[in-house]
């Protein structure tokens, strides 16, 4: 197995641990209610300030990787990530967990710009993009999938009043893939050229014409509208994964099995979905692929939050339904995320223009709109965060009809390109 290969099967394995400890707690959620007597408005904030601090360690640890090498942030981040998912097991009360999940969140955040940013310089020019997709679809495959079927069966051995135990069976295998990261991984070699440079005393002028500025990014209206968009779309994964075991049990009163293999489903339909919804767009047009896939993610949500309550609906119909919420759901994240921001711009301001929808996404969309959908829950009925998730579909196809096309064969077959002029909003 060739070094960058050995690569990407330890940052698929390190991403899809970090998916799992953060949507674990989601899918036990209904005994950790019970148990810390939790409002569904305590469970909103729970899901929110991982979110929230999430986006700051993001930022924090890209600097600090860049700065002091990304091996050890990436080793580092993965194993505290872990021990503070072991640490959620002893929470006793509301304000340990916001403290726990919120530490979680923090070192969470800070493995992906620097193993992505690794994977770019160690993987061929033809199997980069490949690679990076394997890596964002394991939080999908491994965390919600295989996660999702692991709390489920592991809090049936161990009983609801045990649910702590859960978070110390999956809290093992991140601690093991960050302390292999450390082994097997080598320096990037821009980031190992930077430190011996440092090192050595040396200093590096930049030219002010590759300064990245945040403003050169964010006057492309294409960066501008996938900032919008990362609201309801990272919106649409926090809302259903963190609400979606609370609604089941207390609208459709499933067992916690039925529960586990309803959210598996959508977790292996989000898989599948980022990669044939981002293979589609290839033929298609990006702009108009996310379209089809925002729309096609509300109209199986709608549903979801409509079938009749009690437990006079099948499971297998919510499996099905899942499944494909959560493959076109997930299907939007190649075009709004990757593609439509990238190449709009000039290569060397892409990280920039892909970064400002990811902040804005964790800090608006993966911290706001849980909390939102928390208190609309107390206020109105648990169905209500089923339908903030559906309705965030629609809401991202009306702001994706703006976007200026960029799939290079649809480009291509145009009678009238697109310009500079055009993409961007102000010079």
């Amino acid at each position: 197995m060739k070094y960058y290969q050995k690569l990407t099967l330890l940052f698929c394995l390190m991403w899809g641990f970090v998916g799992l400890q953060r949507v674990v707690i989601s899918v036990i959620m209904p005994a950790i209610k019970a148990d810390l007597e939790l409002t569904d408005d305590k469970v909103g904030y729970i899901v929110a300030i991982t979110g929230l601090v999430w986006a700051f360690g993001t930022l924090l640890f890209a600097a600090l990787g860049d700065r002091f090498g990304r091996r050890p942030i990436i080793a580092l981040c993965t194993i505290l990530a872990s021990v503070f998912s072991w640490v959620t097991g002893l929470v006793n009360s509301f304000a340990q967990m916001m403290f726990v999940r919120g530490g979680l969140g923090l070192f969470e955040g800070g493995p992906f710009g620097p193993a992505i940013g690794t994977l770019s310089e160690e993987a061929p020019p033809h199997r980069r993009a490949m690679n990076a997709g394997l890596v964002t679809g394991a939080f999908m495959l491994i965390g919600v999938c295989f996660g999702s079927l692991a709390a489920g069966m592991l809090l049936e051995k161990f009983g609801d009043k045990n649910w702590g135990k859960v978070f110390y069976a999956v809290s093992i295998p991140g601690i093991i893939v960050g302390v292999l990261i450390f082994v097997v991984m080598k320096e990037a070699p821009s980031v190992a050229e930077a430190i011996r440079r440092r090192k050595a005393g040396e200093t590096v002028k930049q030219d002010p014409k590759e300064k990245v500025r945040l403003i050169d990014a964010i006057r492309y209206k294409n960066v501008l509208l996938s900032a919008i968009n990362s609201i309801p779309v990272m919106g649409w994964l926090y809302v259903y994964t963190g609400f979606a075991s609370i609604f089941l049990v207390e609208v459709h009163n499933f067992e916690m099995m039925s529960i586990a293999l309803i959210i598996s489903a959508s977790g292996l339909g989000g898989f599948l979905g980022e990669f044939i919804m981002g293979a589609i767009s290839d033929y298609i047009g990006r702009k108009r692929a996310l379209i089809i896939s925002a729309l096609l993610c509300a109209a199986f949500g709608i549903p979801v939050a409509l079938l009749p309550a009690g437990g006079a609906t099948s499971p297998f119909i919510f499996g099905a339904l899942f499944f494909m919420f959560g493959l076109f759901g997930a299907g939007m994240y190649p075009m709004y995320v990757g593609t439509l921001p990238s190449e709009s711009v000039p290569p060397q301001i892409a990280g920039m223009a892909v970064a400002i929808p990811t902040a804005t996404g964790e800090t608006l969309g993966a911290a706001l709109m849980p909390a939102i959908a928390g208190i609309l829950s107390v206020k109105f009925s648990p169905s209500a965060p089923m339908w903030m998730a559906a309705l965030a579909g629609f809401f991202v196809a009306v702001v994706s009809m703006f976007y200026i096309e960029t799939a290079p064969r649809v480009v291509e077959k145009m009678k009238v390109k697109p310009t500079q002029e055009d993409h961007l909003l102000f010079r």
